[in-house]
Formats: C-alpha cells, structure tokens, sequence
C-alpha cells in the first residue's frame, strides 16, 4: 500500500482491472455501435456502486474569547463532514480516510441506490490516514475489485472515482507519475 501512501479523498483504480485476461476472463470485443465507450467509461461502470458518500458529525467547543473573560460559558454545535470511501466487503466493510471518521460522534454511509445506514468504525490507521468502516446492509453489497500497487508500471493511466464534498461519482483519469516516493504531509 505503501505506493498509494496517501488516497487523499479519491480512489485510483488502475486500469490494468480492465484487462480481461488478469481476471481469468476472453476479451470482448470494442464496443464498435458506441466508439465513446472507451475503457475509462467501462471502469466507472463497472465500480460506481462501490463508491459511497460518507457523513460525519462532530461536536466542536467553542473557546474564543475564554483567555480574556474566564467566566464566558463554552458553547457547542456539531460541525457537519464528509468524505468518500469503498466498499471493500459484500457484508458491508468499507474503507476511507482517517481524517474522514477522527474525532466523529456520528457517521452515515450513503450508497449508490441511495440508501443511508449508520455505520461505525472498526480499524483505524491515523499514520496511513485509513479507516475501516461497517454498516449493516439489508443484502450484500457490490465490491471494489482489489488490485496490488506492487507491479504499478511509472506511466501506468489511472483513474480517480470519489464522491468527494459530496460531489457524487466526481472521475479524473491522469497517470502513476511517480513509484516508492514517501511524501510528507503537513495536517
């Protein structure tokens, strides 16, 4: 995971999930009636419903003005995120960012079909900044295929599918612009 170090609020999916043959599959034939069809569109197809939205509630305490006035009352209200995430498991694992569910009271899994289930954390890695996250679904859930980044290839195209600020299925396509490189984040 360490080549993908930081999924920042996207999923990159790379398009060598396509390729019929690495899941065992026969080709098919190019879409000749539609040309449009291209192997970007066939991904975002075949992944879409992975994809969800994630809502968080936090609670934030206000404390300006407490160094001059002591005696000033807290207040509090909820401070409303969101981020996106994958569905990893058909019994509803999936997973997101650490930033995403930290120091959240409530969290909610919006699907594809449009339902919304609460969900709860179950893993967390704060230094990876990934979470793992589980609702319970009414019926199995459509899954992410897993792939490795070990044999990622300097050039490889790659595509970016999330629902980032709540901007459903938001797609960006680029390339592996770099391999093994640690990058420092500030918070």
């Amino acid at each position: 995971m360490r080549a993908l170090s930081h999924p920042a609020a996207l999923l990159l999916i790379s398009l060598s999930l396509l390729n019929p043959a690495s899941r065992g599959e026969e080709p098919k034939a190019r879409n000749a009636t539609n040309p449009r069809r291209t192997q970007t569109v066939e991904v975002v197809d075949r992944v879409k419903a992975c994809v969800v939205n994630i809502h968080s509630e936090r609670t934030v305490t206000d404390i300006r003005g407490l160094e001059r006035n002591p005696d000033i009352s807290l207040t509090q209200h909820r401070v409303n995120g969101m981020g996106t995430g994958v569905v990893i498991d058909p019994r509803g694992y999936v997973i997101t960012n650490h930033h995403v569910i930290d120091d959240v009271q409530l969290l909610r899994v919006r699907l594809h079909d449009g339902t919304t289930l609460p969900a709860r954390v179950v893993a967390r890695d704060p230094e990876q900044d990934l979470a793992v996250i589980k609702i319970d679904p009414l019926k199995p859930l459509p899954v992410i295929p897993l792939g490795t980044s070990s044999d990622l290839m300097l050039g490889e195209p790659v595509i970016a599918i999330g629902n980032a600020f709540g901007y459903e299925h938001t797609v960006t396509t680029g390339i592996v612009s770099a391999l093994k490189r640690d990058v420092t984040l500030n918070k």
